[in-house]
This record gives structure tokens, C-alpha cells and sequence, in this order.
């Protein structure tokens, strides 16, 4: 079990996520071993028929097997193809036989964020590959030059989008000066859904880089996001931050328009003049002026009488300028 009582949590949300690829895979490795055994069972039978045929005199004189070789019927399976579906289904049962620790990422200090994402998914994807290579054993198409690679490493940039609706979660804890978060856009796609435990102290609102209308993306500092990530049915990322980091929830579930969907209940101010990992304090400001417009915006396009969570207003007078200008602009459509 996890350490980390929140990477415990999160599994736990994640566990319909989790269920739905093992299912996908369970059901993928029982349908490649059927498949074996019903051909191992053929030529076994084939061989049974010969011996049959060719009498005791001729068994006892005549290797079987070879003989079949020369003038049985053409096997339904290449020997290469049969090699092919044995190793997929190894691979298979190896992903399947991972307990937890196969949805858990812990990024060493100072690793990339993005590179390792990329590498935990691409071992993760060796189930995908493995079906891939069976169906392709099956329809007599399997090149080992071409396909074992599949078996190795099968990269996220691959899977089809029927592969990435039943993705496996990922639940990463990482150092926030490692949080670099903007590349993990690549993978926020299908049903793929990423929890960051993020250790120590970060930039104030790098999930806002993430924000897209169909992607669940929050920022909190306790677990009160996870329920609704686990329930919805597309892809997302929440970050359980410390408590000095911006705090909010967008939720694709809650309704198409932005005033429905953003809901934020914490803009901290930037008072220090340090950089957080590897944004300047310029970057910082970035952030948190993207997500006070996303905030100005959903309330502009808000129906009448629609509550939109409110940070202080800022004296700063470009602040009120930037205010001004996203009241007198046509978000609706946002």
C-alpha cells in the first residue's frame, strides 16, 4: 500500500478507472490464450488422425510429427504468428499480474515530469501493443522486425482512441519543484486520468495551463476533487497542492458554459519576489492572472443570478483595466 495517504486516496477514487482497464485486459488476455489452446488442440488432433491412419507398424517406424509436416493440411497458424501470440500473452499476464504499484509514478527529485509520464505509460502500453500483436498474429500480418518492438514499449502517442477510453489511471507524487505540468496536455485525452501529490511547495496555480471545455482539471489542497474526477467519463488531472497554491475546480460534468463549469475558491496573492521551481516570479503572475480572466469570464457570461466564487478585487490598476475591458467583451461563447 501507498505510503502517501493521498496517493491511497486517490487510488481509491480512481478505482472505476482502474477496473476498466483491467477489464479491457483481462479479457484481451483470456481471448489470446482461448485462441492457443484451441489451435494447440487442433494439431494435437491432427496428429491423433495420422498415427490413426498410418497404423502401430507405422508409428513405430515413422516420426509423426515430421510426417505431419510434409502432409497434413497447412497449419491454421505460422509457427512465427504462434511465437508471436505466446509473447503477447506473457506481456499480458505480466501487466495483469501488477498490483497497485502499476498506477503509481514517484518521480525522483529532479526528473522530468514529462519524460517519466511518458516512460510509465509506455510500459503500461505494453498491454495495448500486445493485443495489437495478437490481432495481427491472427490476421496472418505479424512481421517480428516490425511488431515485437510493440511488446517492449508502446507509447501513449500510439493507442487508437478506443485504446485511450479504457487508459489506466496514473497517480504521480512528485517534488512542486518539479512540477511542470504543461506537458501533460499530451496525455489528457480519452479516459486517461492523472492525480499529482505534489511534496513541498510550488508555483500557485500550474494546473490552470491545463484548462480545456472537455477536460476535468482542479487545484486543492485536500481531497475533496477526487469523487467527481473518478465519475467523470473523460480524461482530467487534479493536483492535491499545498495549501498556499490557488484552489479550483472545472468540471466539464457541471454544464457546457464556463460560468457552469469554473468554480474557484482561492486566488493567493504573489508577495514574494522568488522563483517557484523553475518559473520566475513573472510565470507566477501568469498563471494567476489566467486564472482571474478564466474567473472574470465566467462571470461575465454567467446567467442572471448565477453565484460565481469571488477573490478580493485587486487595487492594481491594470487589474481593474483588464476587469473593464473582459465586462465590455461578447464571452458568452466562451
Amino acid at each position: 500500500m501507498p505510503s502517501d495517504p493521498r496517493t491511497a486516496a486517490a487510488l481509491a477514487a480512481l478505482q472505476g478507472s482502474r477496473e476498466t482497464f483491467r477489464s479491457a485486459l483481462a479479457a484481451t488476455l483470456e481471448d489470446v490464450r482461448v485462441y492457443l489452446d484451441t489451435h494447440r488442440n487442433e494439431a494435437k488432433e491432427r496428429l491423433a488422425v495420422l498415427g490413426a491412419e498410418l497404423g502401430l507398424v507405422g508409428v513405430n517406424h515413422i516420426d509423426v510429427g515430421r510426417f505431419a509436416s510434409l502432409v497434413a493440411p497447412e497449419p491454421t497458424i505460422a509457427p512465427a504468428a504462434h511465437a508471436g501470440l505466446r509473447r503477447a500473452l506473457e506481456v499480458l499476464q505480466d501487466v495483469a499480474a501488477r498490483g497497485d504499484e502499476a498506477y503509481v509514478l514517484d518521480l525522483p527529485s529532479g526528473e522530468s515530469l514529462y519524460g517519466k509520464t511518458t516512460d510509465h505509460l509506455a510500459g503500461l502500453g505494453r498491454a495495448v501493443g500486445a493485443a495489437r500483436v495478437a490481432e495481427a498474429a491472427r490476421a496472418g500480418r505479424y512481421r517480428p522486425a516490425e511488431h515485437d518492438r510493440w511488446l517492449e514499449r508502446f507509447p501513449f502517442a500510439s493507442w487508437s482512441q478506443a485504446e485511450r477510453a479504457v487508459a489506466p489511471p496514473v497517480v504521480i507524487e512528485v517534488d512542486g519543484a518539479d512540477l511542470r505540468p504543461a506537458g501533460l496536455a499530451e496525455f489528457l485525452d480519452g479516459g486517461l486520468k492523472i492525480v499529482l501529490v505534489v511534496r513541498g511547495e510550488t508555483s500557485p496555480a500550474p494546473l490552470v495551463r491545463l484548462v480545456t471545455p472537455r477536460t476535468f482539471v482542479a487545484q486543492v489542497s485536500d481531497e475533496s476533487a477526487l469523487a467527481r474526477l473518478g465519475a467523470w467519463t473523460g480524461p482530467g488531472v487534479v493536483g492535491l497542492m499545498p495549501a498556499s497554491a490557488a484552489r479550483f475546480v472545472h468540471d466539464p460534468a457541471a454544464g457546457d458554459a464556463l460560468a457552469a463549469r469554473l468554480a474557484v475558491s482561492g486566488v493567493p496573492d504573489l508577495d514574494h519576489k522568488k522563483r517557484a521551481g523553475p518559473f520566475s516570479v513573472a510565470q507566477q503572475r501568469e498563471e494567476l492572472e489566467q486564472l482571474r480572466a478564466l474567473q472574470s469570464a465566467a462571470a461575465v457570461a454567467a446567467p442572471v443570478g448565477t453565484a460565481v466564487a469571488a477573490t478580493p478585487e485587486s487595487a492594481d490598476p491594470v487589474d481593474k483595466l483588464a476587469a473593464w475591458l473582459l465586462h465590455q467583451a461578447d464571452l458568452s461563447g466562451v
